[in-house]
């Protein structure tokens, strides 16, 4: 596959050397964004819809007369532009659009602007090529991004099982075996999607932010609740609507360790905490069933954890 296609550049490419200097070229380009709304360090992503119809193959590779580029013009609610984080940009090297042929691409914005401080921003994505006499934008799309409002919160030591610096008793090489225990904190806080609300988990401490989790939307009538157990995880029962239950267990990177859905019976499902251990299980109600009792629309399964980011 990849053999065919360094041969296809090739061809591309000597078409290209025999071609005027500058193609009359035109790309459609639309861009939308996966939300609207985003709390503070959330990941963003764009959906970047390309078209060629300029008649000619259009290829993006390492050659001179084949260099170009996928970008992005990001201004604030003061219309000052956003820098980049970085010089790297969204890998498009090896696309090849034939004419009249269209190309998505998925591109975590994020990743190369900062895009941290609350506040209104307007993104505009845009392409250039070495054959183009001039660059092709795509429409403009605005998103919020908010502090969110704090709901709960929880500060949680971390376990000596998940804890890589923590040295064992045994190492005599440290007679201080007193080391202090690591700490995290679990907020759960909400943004308005008009007039819905949605839950978000944030893990983080006084320095990094860990994980980010869009949890839910609030439709139940009951309040949900959130507790922690003796591992440091974390329980949360969330209503998705007067009788069907979510509920969700995190570790302290923001791993989903489990998630089920019950409904009311004559009981209510509830968090119960242990007394004598600190566990923490689900009483009352009973296991819904999906497609029965409910339409499952979320997303969210067990994974492993995010790679923890630094905010800027």
């Amino acid at each position: 596959m990849k053999m065919s296609v360094k041969i296809l550049l090739c061809l591309i490419a000597g078409i290209f050397f025999v071609l005027p200097s500058a193609v009359n070229a035109q790309i459609a380009i639309d861009l939308s964004m996966n939300r609207q709304n985003y709390i503070q360090f959330e990941k963003i992503f764009a959906k970047v819809i390309m078209r060629n119809d300029s008649g000619h193959a259009i290829a993006f590779g390492h050659d001179e007369k084949l260099q170009g580029e996928l970008l992005f013009e990001i201004h604030d609610s003061q219309n000052i532009p956003v820098t980049k984080m970085t010089q790297a940009t969204p890998p498009i090297v090896g696309t090849i659009l034939r004419a009249g042929e269209t190309k998505e691409f998925i591109v975590p914005v994020t990743r190369y602007y900062n895009l941290n401080t609350p506040g209104k921003y307007k993104i505009m994505a845009y392409v250039t090529h070495a054959l183009f006499k001039e660059e092709y934008r795509s429409n403009d799309c605005f998103v919020n991004i908010s502090e969110g409002h704090l709901l709960w919160s929880r500060s949680v030591g971390i376990p000596e099982f998940m804890n890589p610096d923590a040295k064992s008793k045994g190492d005599s090489g440290d007679k201080d075996n007193s080391k202090k225990i690591g700490t995290r904190l679990f907020n759960i806080k909400t943004i308005y999607e008009g007039s819905k609300r949605v839950y978000y988990l944030v893990i983080e401490d006084d320095k990094t932010v860990f994980s980010i989790k869009r949890i839910g939307v609030e439709l139940g009538e009951e309040q949900p609740q959130f507790d922690t157990d003796n591992f440091s995880r974390l329980h949360i029962l969330l209503p998705l609507s007067p009788h069907i239950f979510s509920y969700f267990v995190f570790d302290i990177k923001g791993a989903l360790e489990k998630r089920e859905v019950y409904k009311k019976t004559n009981t209510i499902p509830t968090l119960v905490t242990d007394p004598k251990n600190g566990s923490i299980i689900l009483a009352g109600g009973e296991l819904a069933k999906q497609g029965v009792d409910y339409k499952d629309s979320t997303e969210e399964k067990p994974e492993k954890p995010e790679k923890p980011e630094e905010p800027k």
